[in-house]
């Protein structure tokens, strides 16, 4: 089964997402997949100004939605009861992933709960699981993996390993209009549309490996956006403890980034067209 530091290690926007990086991780390059990890500053900062929100963004395609789409996996989804999902789990192969879809019991001993109301966690065949958020571990007794089980067992097959997914990026990042982006109004929001390009570009950083100055780029927007989402959480916490704090002056700082943001995006772009 999948590891801890596999799942930590993982570009994610969702716990499925995060397993599924980490299993096929395992026997297959998955930055070939990036090349579908491409979104547009202006479209982020528009879906998340009119009401986006992180858990539930479909504009970046799942990664384990392009590795199916392409034939490289195969997955079932299964609806069925605790007794039967156990049968199913007990039979699986080693080299396929199991994921149980889990109920709010299942976060009773935690002080956090998941982001979606819909979570999964990792399943081997002796009922040992693991966790993305927060990241956890542990085997279920017959006991309690009926009372955390949710009706739903979500199962990702090898299919062809040989397929390699063209370059979708490079087009559509030279095409980007560039303007002052018009950042979300509040906080929650902003770490968001920030949350969501850092991983977009983290990927993108990864594909482009080869491409030194293209790479430089990325790496130095990705740790801008680093800056921006720490500083933004820590603002909503103090926010949500009813502290006080300054969001004239904090805007003032992420307008900043984002300029930053956009003025690297405007050299990388002219980079890639410039071959």
């Amino acid at each position: 089964m999948i590891g801890k530091k596999e799942i930590s290690e993982t570009l994610a926007l969702s716990c499925i997402e995060s397993y599924f990086l980490a299993w096929l991780n395992r026997n297959y390059d998955v930055i070939k997949l990036y090349s579908d990890s491409f979104i547009s500053l202006r479209q982020a900062f528009d879906d998340f100004s009119r009401g986006a929100t992180y858990q539930n963004y479909c504009f970046l395609p799942r990664i384990q939605d392009v590795a199916e789409e392409y034939g490289i996996v195969t997955h079932n989804y299964i609806k069925c009861n605790a007794k039967d999902a156990k049968k199913i789990i007990k039979e699986q192969s080693e080299k396929d992933l199991y994921l149980i879809r889990v109920n709010t019991s299942f976060f009773t001993d935690y002080k956090r709960a998941s982001w979606r109301e819909d979570h999964y966690v990792c399943v081997d065949k002796n009922l040992a699981w693991i966790n993305q958020y927060p990241l956890s571990e542990g085997v279920f007794t017959e006991e309690r993996f009926n009372e955390v089980y949710d009706g739903a067992v979500c199962i990702y097959k090898l299919r062809d390993l040989s397929i390699v997914p063209p370059d979708n990026i490079t087009e559509q990042y030279t095409a980007q209009k560039f303007t002052e982006e018009e950042l979300p109004g509040t906080l929650s929001a902003l770490e968001s549309v920030i949350g969501v390009l850092r991983v977009s570009r983290k990927r993108i950083a990864k594909y482009y490996s080869s491409k030194k100055t293209v790479k430089e780029l990325l790496d130095k927007e990705t740790a801008c956006m680093d800056r921006m989402y720490f500083d933004i959480h820590l603002r909503k916490l103090k926010e949500l403890k009813k502290e006080e704090i300054d969001l004239a002056e904090a805007y003032k700082e992420f307008y900043a980034g984002s300029k930053y943001i956009v003025e690297t995006e405007k050299k990388i772009a002219e980079v890639l067209k410039n071959g």
